[in-house]
């Protein structure tokens, strides 16, 4: 969750956390998370904070979170956007050849 990431060891060694919100209709979400044996309180407990991780993610985060709807994207174009998230802040933050070495390192896979 985007409140956990200060807990963790390697936190300080971060200049800045960018969030992303990978967001579904409530059918789709329900369906999936059934899928995974999640419990029906459960999965009524997180739609709520879908809901309102949604609500908020304009104005509780800097920069303001954005959101990748997955509920009819297959998984390429899922792929693509959150690719050119983080090309984004990479070309931000680091120079031209840093991202591309990064890249080439990947295999071309982000």
């Amino acid at each position: 969750m985007p409140w956990d990431v200060e807990k963790c060891v390697d936190y300080s060694y971060f200049k800045h956390v960018y969030e992303l919100n990978l967001h579904c209709d409530d059918l789709t979400r329900e369906k999936r998370l059934r899928e995974r044996n999640w419990s029906n309180e459960m999965i009524q407990d997180y739609k709520i904070f879908a809901k309102e991780l949604f609500e908020i993610s304009d104005s509780a985060f800097d920069p303001a979170m954005p959101t990748v709807v997955t509920t009819d994207n297959d998984v390429e174009e899922v792929a693509g956007q959150i690719k050119a998230w983080v090309l984004k802040y990479a070309s931000q933050n680091f120079n031209e050849h840093d991202v591309s070495q990064y890249s080439h390192e990947c295999n071309g896979r982000i």
